[in-house]
């Protein structure tokens, strides 16, 4: 059986949450059924671990569509040439987008080919507008939900896209993503003794991802317990004014504070994540949104409970006392709490960590996840 030629499209190269799902779905397909290619706009730790897995990418840069007026369009058109070449050259069988941005280049294109369009909707704000939501209706033949929230929004919007959207949660590893009681390089890597508690965020430079907020809860943190560190994982992954911004304020903000300072480590951007997590104590998340939040459940999968706000994504992968802690958003104080409560009691730490390992075990694996997938694609290419 010749396997079925499939082509993802990418706006952003950089490891996000989005891309680093993505990336494992792509890596985790069966190579006997599916075949991957993948089209990014742009260079970044996305296509560098693609490529590093033996799959096929290319960068064709296009610029990001947008409509003067609100509805004259302005396009790179050479792409949608460069993409159907592409797609003839492969075969491409299926065309699956990661972000709406590509799905305006990809839609005639699917059409030339009689290939079913798939896109994975990371938020349902992307189609608010009425006309872009009709746009979808017509051109892609499914949408892949993360949760329950953004598929009831869509449909919400367009009953008529009840039998198109399908709730398909991401998920991760368990092999890679796996208790390791003894895991101790990151610390030794920066300087961090054995018996320190480690807090750790794992989260690209971006004013919503709440960096501000643990600095604020940070010096709370610190009076219950001195030794503490502060592991903040990852850089400003799609270099936009707002993340060069951010990290240039959260810098400055630690370089001020003496405190902060002796307790802050700053890793940038990270491969070795699973052996990361298993040295530290605490994941947060203090995000004002999560559209899914995937380090909520790497972290849960190793066992290290998680404290994360509780607007979207989290809502539904956590279980608020059961996994860890759910707060509300930009509330350094409720974040300080749930974080002490957790450093002050090993018991704790282990039952929360146990419980969020079962329920990644039965709600969130990579391995279900990309059967359902290939399902799906099997069902629409038998149908196209």
């Amino acid at each position: 059986m010749t396997p079925q030629n499939i082509l993802y499209l990418s706006t952003l190269g950089g490891l996000g949450g989005g891309e680093s799902a993505l990336r494992a779905d792509i890596t985790a397909l069966d190579r006997a059924q599916f075949s991957p290619h993948v089209i990014c706009a742009e260079p970044g730790a996305f296509v560098d671990a693609l490529r590093a897995s033996g799959v096929p990418i290319e960068i064709f840069p296009f610029a990001l569509p947008y409509f003067k007026y609100g509805f004259l369009p302005v396009l790179t058109l050479s792409f949608f040439r460069r993409l159907y070449a592409y797609a003839c050259r492969q075969r491409i069988a299926l065309i699956h987008c990661n972000d709406l941005e590509t799905v305006y280049y990809a839609a005639p294109v699917a059409r030339w080919l009689r290939a079913p369009l798939v896109w994975t909707c990371h938020g349902w704000w992307s189609v608010e507008r009425g006309w872009k939501m009709t746009f979808v209706e017509k051109f892609v033949a499914r949408i892949l939900a993360p949760t329950q929230s953004i598929q009831q929004r869509l449909t919400d919007a367009n009953a008529r896209l009840r039998a198109r959207v399908t709730l398909l949660p991401f998920g991760v590893d368990t092999l890679a993503f796996a208790p390791q009681p003894h895991a101790e390089g990151a610390r030794a890597e920066f300087q961090i003794a054995s018996d320190a508690p480690l807090v750790t965020m794992l989260a690209r430079f971006q004013s919503v991802k709440g960096h501000a907020v643990l600095l604020d809860a940070a010096p709370r943190i610190l009076d219950a317990f001195p030794q503490t560190r502060f592991l903040l994982v990852g850089d400003a992954e799609f270099n936009t004014p707002d993340a060069r911004a951010t990290r240039a304020e959260i810098y400055a903000r630690v370089n001020a504070d003496e405190r902060l300072r002796r307790a802050v480590v700053f890793a940038g951007f990270r491969r070795d994540i699973a052996d990361i997590l298993n040295a530290s104590a605490v994941l947060v998340c203090p995000s004002d949104f999560e559209s899914f939040g995937v380090a909520n459940i790497e972290a849960m999968a190793c066992g290290i409970p998680v404290v994360s706000t509780n607007v979207g994504g989290p809502m539904e992968t956590m279980v608020d006392g059961e996994t860890g802690f759910l707060i509300p958003p930009r509330d350094p104080a409720a974040l300080a709490a749930r974080v002490n409560a957790l450093l002050a009691d090993a018991a704790l730490r282990q039952r929360l960590g146990a419980n969020g390992r079962a329920r990644v075990l039965k709600h969130f694996t990579l391995a279900e996840r990309v059967k359902q997938l290939q399902t799906l694609y099997a069902q629409l290419l038998a149908a196209a």
